[in-house]
């Protein structure tokens, strides 16, 4: 993020976890396999993606409090910044399921014969 960035507003950050919810529920009953594919291939693709977005957020998040934070560090501030750095990787690895989506590509699907129960 650019220092001229602005702060996304909380309605906006409404809006874009709203478009995860619909994409959930979207997922429940998809209109076909390959359509689930490529809206799954958007959410978790391995540049822009939702896990690293969200590793992305952690970093960023647990330097802007290691920049705040006024030294010497509670031991609680310390624990919250070393579980924010040991998230992120762990959220950003998810990125490889971008690779098993795109592998389904190369499997055939039967077409189910009712639409499966939500989960």
């Amino acid at each position: 993020m650019s220092p001229a960035s602005r702060a996304p507003s909380a309605e906006e950050i409404s809006e874009a976890l709203h478009v995860l919810d619909e994409v959930d529920d979207y997922l429940r009953q998809p209109s076909s396999l390959g359509e689930a594919r490529r809206v799954l291939a958007q959410v978790l693709d391995e540049e822009g993606g939702v896990p690293m977005a969200l590793g992305n957020i952690l970093r960023s998040t647990a330097g802007l409090i290691e920049g705040y934070a006024l030294g010497p560090w509670p031991v609680e501030i310390r624990h919250i910044i070393a579980r924010m750095r040991a998230a992120a990787p762990e959220v950003t690895d998810c990125h490889a399921l971008h690779q098993d989506v795109r592998r389904l590509g190369s499997h055939e699907f039967d077409l189910p014969a009712e639409a499966p129960a939500a989960l």
